[in-house]
C-alpha cells in the first residue's frame, strides 16, 4: 500500500512539472499561432476578394440577423467601401460548413466562394470545397435568392447541385443566399448603390 501511495505521488508531480512545463510553453507559442491563424484568414479573404487593400471586421456595426451569419468584414481600396466579405456556417449534411462568401458592391455580385471547414462525407459532399463546385458562385448577381437545381442550370440564380450530395450544396446555397440577403439589405440599394 505505501509503494503504490508512494507511486501515486510520484505520478501525481510528473503530472503537474509536465502541466506547468506545457503551460509554460504555450505562452511563447500561442502569439506565433494567433498569427499565422491571421495570415491565412487574409489570405482566404484575398481568395474571394482578390483586389483588396485593407479589410475591417464590422460584425458588431452589422449584427447580422441571421444566426448563419458569423462574420462581417468589409473590403475598403484607396479608402473607398468597395465590397464585403461574408463568414457563413450553414449545416449541411454532417455539421457545420464554414465558408467565406465575397461580394463586390459596385457591380453587385458575388466575387466567390471558398470553404473554410467542412465534415461532409468523403467522396460526395465533400466535394463543396473543390473549384468545380465553389467556380458556380463566381460573379452571381445578388438580385434573385440562388437556387439549387440538379440538371444543368437556365437562369443566372441557379446552381448545379453535386451529384449524390444536394443537401451539402444546398447548405453551401442557403449560406450564400443569408449572406447575399444582409449584403443586399445592408450595402446595396435596388439602383445597386451603396447603403451604408
Amino acid at each position: 500500500m505505501r509503494k503504490s501511495l508512494k507511486l501515486g505521488l510520484f505520478l501525481c508531480l510528473v503530472a503537474a512539472i509536465a502541466g506547468l512545463a506545457i503551460a509554460y510553453v504555450h505562452q511563447f507559442t500561442q502569439p506565433l499561432i494567433d498569427q499565422q491563424l491571421l495570415e491565412e484568414k487574409l489570405r482566404s479573404f484575398r481568395e474571394v476578394f482578390s483586389q483588396a487593400e485593407e479589410i475591417i471586421d464590422e460584425t458588431e456595426k452589422y449584427l447580422p440577423e441571421d444566426p448563419v451569419i458569423a462574420e462581417v468584414n468589409t473590403v475598403y481600396q484607396q479608402d473607398k467601401l468597395v465590397g464585403v466579405i461574408y463568414t457563413v456556417e450553414p449545416v449541411g449534411y454532417n455539421g457545420r460548413i464554414q465558408l467565406l462568401a465575397g461580394f463586390e458592391i459596385t457591380t453587385p455580385k458575388i466575387t466567390a466562394i471558398k470553404i473554410l471547414q467542412q465534415s461532409e462525407t468523403p467522396g460526395l459532399g465533400d466535394q463543396v470545397q473543390k473549384s468545380f463546385f465553389t467556380d458556380r458562385f463566381r460573379n452571381k448577381g445578388i438580385s434573385q435568392d440562388l437556387q439549387v437545381v440538379n440538371r444543368e442550370p437556365l437562369q443566372d440564380n441557379q446552381i448545379l447541385a453535386i451529384t449524390s450530395a444536394t443537401i451539402s450544396s444546398q447548405a453551401v446555397t442557403d449560406g450564400v443566399n443569408a449572406a447575399r440577403r444582409h449584403f443586399k439589405a445592408h450595402f446595396c440599394s435596388e439602383g445597386g448603390n451603396i447603403n451604408g
